[in-house]
């Protein structure tokens, strides 16, 4: 085979190569970084939690407040709860704070039989209120009293009620009734408790 001639042989010692050869260069450098290429954006995306929230109707003030009592002393009291959440929620009645059983020595608790019902009506005195469901002492029990249920009722978990409001503006009335049991040991004493209702999202 012969080899190239002796004017490529000059050439190429001078650093000099046929334009076939660069032109040949060129093509393949411009395939190397050339691409098709196509892109698409969705902007704006924001993610938002909901809310859960209740109020009351006596706005902070106490529910339950007698004095003078005595045996087979009675009385009722109603409160109306709004859910104000935009999550749909479950809600639960119990007592907050310290055990009525060791908290006070002058405890009327456990001589106060207490029943719990939930309906409607807007009535702090109970005289429209329809019940729709019983949570707590639904025989009237002397045995279940308000020492009874703050012992047994004292969070979430542990708490009664069946309500359940699916959208903010759903509310609830709570039913209170009280007896003064026929007990010596009741005179004079009193009892102090906290409700609370406490509303979780489902």
């Amino acid at each position: 085979m012969r080899g190239p001639s002796s004017r490529v042989r000059r050439n190429l010692a001078k650093g000099i190569l046929p334009l076939g050869i660069i032109a040949s260069a060129g093509v393949v450098w411009q395939s190397s970084y050339a691409a098709f290429s196509a892109t698409t954006s969705n902007a704006g995306n924001t993610l938002t939690a909901g809310t859960v929230k209740l109020t009351d109707a006596a706005n902070g003030t106490a529910l339950l407040n007698a004095t003078g009592l005595k045996p087979g002393s009675t009385g009722v009291g109603c409160i109306k709860l709004t859910y104000g959440g935009s999550l749909a929620a479950a809600t639960k009645l119990y007592i907050a704070g310290p055990d009525l059983t060791t908290s006070t020595p002058s405890n009327l608790a456990p001589y106060l039989t207490l029943k719990v019902d939930e309906g409607t009506g807007v009535d702090p005195a109970c005289s429209d209120f329809v019940s729709s469901a019983n949570d707590y002492n639904p025989t009237n029990s002397t045995a279940l009293t308000l020492n009874t249920f703050a012992s047994s009722a004292t969070n979430f978990a542990t708490g009664v009620g069946n309500w359940s409001p699916a959208a903010a503006g759903a509310t609830k009335t709570y039913r209170f009734s009280w007896t003064v049991q026929d007990n010596n040991a009741a005179q004079g004493l009193n009892a102090t408790v906290k409700l609370t209702w406490e509303a979780q999202n489902t």
